[in-house]
């Protein structure tokens, strides 16, 4: 073979390890999914002496970026001595959780697709605490885990953990407050409440709702919540017993007429006494917030004002405090729950969205698709030039096999 030849394979073997050079990192590179990252935290696990039942839970959050098919939590309660268990776990006596089997001391609950937390949501699982009787306190402790399916678990070492629950003597109110993710837009019904109108999109209006209950012993006079939003997030129009600040962001909302008498005195579902309340406060996405997302960070802490006595209802709720007043907050069996986080999800503006949510929940792209079709047309460039300057600089004569043999 001529060396003009052999220098020419070398020119268009440069030629296309530059097209294949600059062809790569044109392409769109979508971002790596780790999957499923299921976590699982507890709250309320201080139960006080003299209340027979108490709602504890089980947060389930997915700190991953994918949304599982399949979710079952698991409770384990260790046998601690030969008696029964002074204050056992088991699921909640209202349902709404999803499939549940087993008995105390050890269960499962299959949770409702509903329920299924998606990338960077929670949600809060509802388990009984059931006291036999016990005379005095008592410190326990219980296992909690869950478990997916058929994906993987992309961290399965927080899956699990181990909780405290424990007998207290305290006769005080135990008030507690669950606040579930923001989803669904909303509009503001004739009864001034508001009602779901599909999934949530950047620039529509939402409501944090949040339940309110006491499970202590006493009764609270005077509620107050505050709220913080995620940013990106804005309170509206509120109540006036609410005060804004943090241009929006945060809100102080004092109920001073609110009593809720222990979750054990309220028995008849059509009085005016009551246990536990549901509270809203409507909120507004920014209209610029890229979607879909999940805007974390938003809390909701409650506490009491006062105690105030149950044995004698005739009397009237407890009026508005004077002007140089500060109110005392009341003494709390269990603040462990008195703050819930929640999160604000929005979903992707599409064509024909009914309301059933938008996006396929993929990640985003980073780089167009405009970058690989340009890079496939800067390598052809690429390719074309270096074969024309090698034609150029030496031209390429083909020969027959007897003027390759060297001369006499």
């Amino acid at each position: 073979m001529s060396f003009g030849r052999r220098r020419l394979s070398r020119t268009v073997a440069a030629a296309l390890l530059l097209a294949a050079g600059v062809a790569v990192p044109a392409g769109p590179a979508e971002a790596a999914k780790k999957g499923p990252d299921l976590a699982v935290a507890a709250s309320g696990t201080r139960v006080p002496l003299g209340v027979e039942r108490k709602v504890v839970h089980l947060k389930v959050s997915n700190l991953g970026d994918e949304t599982p098919t399949d979710v079952v939590v698991r409770v384990r309660q260790p046998q601690e001595g030969p008696g029964p268990l002074p204050v056992a776990l088991i699921w909640h006596s209202k349902g709404g959780v999803g499939e549940c089997d087993g008995d105390f001391g050890g269960f499962y609950c299959r949770l409702l697709p509903e329920l299924i937390p998606g990338p960077g949501e929670t949600v809060d699982v509802p388990v009984d605490a059931t006291v036999y009787g016990a005379a005095g306190p008592y410190e326990g402790k219980f296992e909690a885990s869950v478990t997916i399916g058929p994906e993987k678990d992309a961290n399965p070492a927080d899956n699990t953990g181990w909780f405290p629950l424990e007998l207290v003597d305290q006769s005080s109110a135990d008030l507690s407050v669950v606040a579930p993710d923001v989803k669904q837009s909303v509009r503001v019904g004739a009864d001034d409440t508001p009602e779901p109108t599909g999934t949530l999109h950047p620039g529509e209006t939402g409501a944090v709702r949040h339940t309110v209950a006491n499970q202590g012993r006493k009764a609270v006079s005077g509620v107050r919540v505050t709220l913080r939003l995620p940013e990106g997030v804005t309170f509206t129009s509120q109540p006036t017993e609410c005060v804004l600040a943090d241009a929006g962001r945060s809100a102080v909302c004092t109920y001073e007429s609110l009593t809720l008498v222990p979750a054990v005195e309220d028995t008849d579902p059509n009085d005016t006494t009551y246990s536990a309340v549901e509270l809203f406060n409507l909120v507004k996405t920014a209209a610029s917030t890229t979607a879909p997302a999940t805007l974390r960070g938003g809390t909701v802490q409650v506490e009491g004002l006062a105690e105030r006595s149950t044995d004698d209802r005739s009397k009237p709720a407890r009026t508005a405090l004077p002007a140089n007043a500060v109110a005392v907050r009341v003494v709390d069996t269990d603040d462990s729950d008195n703050e819930d986080g929640f999160a604000v999800v929005l979903a992707a503006q599409s064509g024909g969205d009914d309301g059933g949510g938008g996006g396929d929940g993929g990640l985003p792209v980073t780089g167009p698709q405009a970058g690989l079709i340009g890079g496939i047309g800067v390598a052809a460039l690429a390719v074309g030039a270096a074969l024309f300057l090698a034609a150029r600089r030496r031209r390429m004569t083909l020969v027959t096999p007897e003027d390759e043999r060297p001369a006499a």
